[in-house]
C-alpha cells in the first residue's frame, strides 16, 4: 500500500486525518461507464449530422429570473483525477458539488487545451474555426459575448493563452472583445513574457501587466473571484474561471510545501484547486445567492502523461494531448439547487462544445439558429431527456506538438480516421482494438455507422503542422519542412 502523501487519498485526508473513499457516485461509474446507451451501440446511427438537441426552453426554469453562471475550468485534469469518479485524490468540494448536483460520466473535451477552449467558447466544430495553438479568431463569436449581449455582467480569471502564440504572426482576440468586461489572466498577451502561473505570479488585470514577487497566482485570481462575485450580486453575473492549477509544473502549494516529486505535488495541486472550487461555492451561499447561481466544473483535457493516477483501484496514465479516452474524458458536474436534481449521474454524452447551447438556454439568450455545432444538454442536466447526441465528432489537428487525429466515438466504440477500430473500457479507460466484428454484430453496425459519419463531416485534411515554434530553423528532417518534422528548440518553448 502506497504512503498517503498530500492531497492523495489513500484512506486519509491532504492533512493526515482519516478520509473516506470514493463516492457512490465514483462507484456509480462503473455500473454508468458500462452500461449506458446499450441500446444505442447496438443499433445503427442516425444519418450524418450532429445529434439534435432536445426542445430548447426559452427561459431559464426559475419563473421571472436569470441564474448567475460559474463555469470553472481545471487545466490538464482528467475525470480519473476525482474523488467522486473513483479517483484516488483528496477533492471533498468537488465531491459535494456531485452529491447536490448532476454528474456526468461521460463528458468530453479535446486532447489539449487551446482547441478545448476555442470549442468550449464557441460551439463550434475545431475543423472550421481551429487554426493555430495559443489563438482565438478575433471574428468568433463567444460564449462572452452571448451573455454579455443578454445582459450579465461578464468577468474571466485564469488563463487565456488565446491571443496568439508568439510564432506563426497571427494576432488573437483579447478578453474584452471576447466579451468579457474584467479579466484577471495569465499569458493574456502572446509577446509579453509569460513568467510564472503559480509562485511571483505574472498576471495582467484587464489588460495591464503585473509581475508580483510573490504570492501563490492561484490565490490571486481566487481573489479576484471572490471579489467579482461580490461586487455583481445584485445583477446577473456569468464567471468564467478558467484555472491555472493542475498545469505543469508540478510545485508545492501553500497547503503541500514539503510535496518533492512530479506526483505528490500533483496531488497537492489536485487537493488545492479543491479548495479554491470550495471558495466559490462558499461565497454563493454567503452572500445569498446559492440557489440562483448555477456552477460548473469540468476539465480541458486528460491529465499530464507524467502522472499514473488510480481510478476504482485500476491505474489510468494520463492522456493529454492524445486522441484516446485518457486524453478526451473530462469530469463534469453542474449544480443548481432546487432547479438540478442533486446526487443523480449522466451517462449522455458531452461534448465541451455544448456548453454554449447549454448555457445560453439557462439564460434565456438567444443563440443564431445554425451558427454552431454544440447541442444544448440542459434537458438532460434537469431529466427530462437522457441523451442530447449519440456521438462525438473531432477534427484534432492541434499544431503543436501533437500528433492529429479525426475520431468518432460513442461511450463504447471509437473510429479512428486511419481505421483503427477500438472496444472503449471506461472504467480501467482503456482502448482495445478491434480487428474484426461478426456481420450483424453490435461492433459491425456501429463501425459502419462512425464510417458514415467520418465521410459525411467534409471537415478537409488535417494541418500536419506540429511545431510553428521551429519556423526558421533546421529540420531534424530534412525531407520535411522544420515545422512538420520539428528542431532543436527550447523546452521552455512547449507549453
Amino acid at each position: 500500500m502506497q504512503r498517503a502523501t498530500p492531497g492523495l487519498n489513500a484512506g486519509r485526508r491532504s492533512d493526515g486525518s482519516p478520509g473516506r473513499g470514493p463516492s457512490r457516485l465514483g462507484l456509480a461509474l462503473r455500473l454508468a461507464t458500462g452500461a449506458c446507451c446499450a441500446i444505442l451501440a447496438a443499433a445503427a446511427l442516425p444519418p450524418p449530422a450532429r445529434a439534435q438537441p432536445a426542445t430548447r426552453c426559452a427561459a431559464p426554469a426559475a419563473a421571472g429570473a436569470r441564474p448567475n453562471i460559474v463555469l470553472i475550468l481545471a487545466d490538464d485534469l482528467g475525470a480519473e483525477a476525482i474523488n467522486a469518479y473513483g479517483g484516488e485524490y483528496f477533492t471533498p468540494r468537488i465531491d459535494e458539488l456531485a452529491r447536490q448536483g448532476v454528474l456526468f460520466t461521460n463528458a468530453h473535451a479535446m486532447p489539449l487545451c487551446t482547441p478545448t477552449r476555442v470549442r468550449l467558447m464557441t460551439g463550434r466544430e475545431s475543423a472550421k474555426n481551429y487554426k493555430a495553438f495559443g489563438y482565438l479568431d478575433p471574428k468568433e463569436r463567444t460564449i462572452g459575448n452571448v451573455l454579455k449581449d443578454a445582459g450579465y455582467a461578464t468577468g474571466i480569471v485564469g488563463k487565456w493563452q488565446l491571443s496568439g502564440n508568439g510564432f506563426d504572426g497571427r494576432v488573437g482576440a483579447s478578453p474584452q472583445p471576447a466579451g468579457f468586461d474584467e479579466s484577471l489572466l495569465w499569458q493574456e498577451k502572446a509577446l509579453d513574457a509569460k513568467g510564472s502561473r503559480y509562485w511571483g505570479p505574472t498576471l495582467s488585470t484587464n489588460g495591464q501587466n503585473r509581475i508580483n514577487e510573490s504570492g501563490f497566482g492561484p490565490d490571486v485570481q481566487a481573489g479576484f473571484a471572490l471579489d467579482f462575485i461580490q461586487r455583481h450580486k445584485d445583477e446577473p453575473f456569468f464567471l468564467y474561471y478558467p484555472m491555472v492549477l493542475t498545469h505543469p509544473p508540478f510545485v508545492p502549494t501553500p497547503d503541500s510545501p514539503g510535496a518533492k516529486d512530479d506526483k505528490t505535488r500533483f496531488a497537492g495541486m489536485v487537493t488545492y484547486m479543491d479548495k479554491l472550487v470550495g471558495q466559490v461555492t462558499d461565497q454563493l451561499k454567503a452572500l445569498g445567492l446559492d440557489k440562483n447561481t448555477i456552477v460548473i466544473f469540468t476539465g480541458d483535457n486528460g491529465t499530464a502523461k507524467q502522472i499514473l493516477s488510480y481510478q476504482n483501484g485500476y491505474p489510468v496514465r494520463g492522456g493529454k494531448g492524445q486522441a484516446t479516452f485518457a486524453g478526451t474524458h473530462v469530469p463534469l458536474i453542474a449544480r443548481w439547487p432546487g432547479q438540478l436534481p442533486a446526487g443523480e449521474t449522466r451517462a449522455g454524452l458531452f461534448d465541451l462544445m455544448d456548453m454554449l447551447p447549454t448555457l445560453a438556454d439557462f439564460a434565456g439568450a438567444p443563440v443564431a439558429a445554425g451558427g454552431i455545432d454544440g447541442v444544448d444538454q440542459a434537458p438532460v442536466m434537469r431529466g427530462e431527456t437522457a441523451a442530447a447526441r449519440d456521438w462525438i465528432f473531432m477534427h484534432y489537428a492541434p499544431v503543436w506538438i501533437q500528433t492529429p487525429a479525426r475520431l468518432v466515438f460513442d461511450d463504447k466504440w471509437k473510429l479512428y480516421g486511419d481505421g483503427r477500430f477500438v472496444a472503449i473500457d471506461g472504467v480501467r479507460a482503456t482502448e482495445t482494438p478491434v480487428e474484426s466484428a461478426p456481420p450483424h454484430s453490435a461492433a459491425a453496425a456501429r463501425r459502419a455507422a462512425f464510417q458514415h459519419v467520418l465521410d459525411a463531416m467534409h471537415d478537409g485534411p488535417l494541418d500536419q503542422d506540429r511545431y510553428p515554434m521551429c519556423i526558421g530553423k533546421p529540420s531534424l528532417d530534412p525531407k520535411l519542412p522544420s515545422v512538420r518534422a520539428g528542431c532543436r528548440f527550447s523546452e521552455g518553448a512547449v507549453e
